[in-house]
């Protein structure tokens, strides 16, 4: 049985993401966001560095162009 997916991609895979690794991304952004405040803005704007948006916000970054 297949994972329900969520509305995050994976920029760099194109892979579309379930909660499990929705939720891996996020804690790794919470460390990377953590050990660099003076680079990040937030913790999303880390999970952004590491390639995951959601597809809303890639939807509205076609509309925009």
């Amino acid at each position: 049985m297949r994972k329900p997916l969520t509305l995050w991609v994976n920029t760099m895979t194109g892979e579309r993401l379930d909660r499990a690794a929705l939720d891996t991304f996020r804690e790794r952004a919470h460390r990377l966001f953590e050990a660099n405040t003076q680079i990040f803005e937030d913790e999303a704007d880390a999970l952004t560095a590491l390639g995951v948006v959601s597809i809303l916000q890639l939807d509205a970054e076609l509309v925009a162009a």
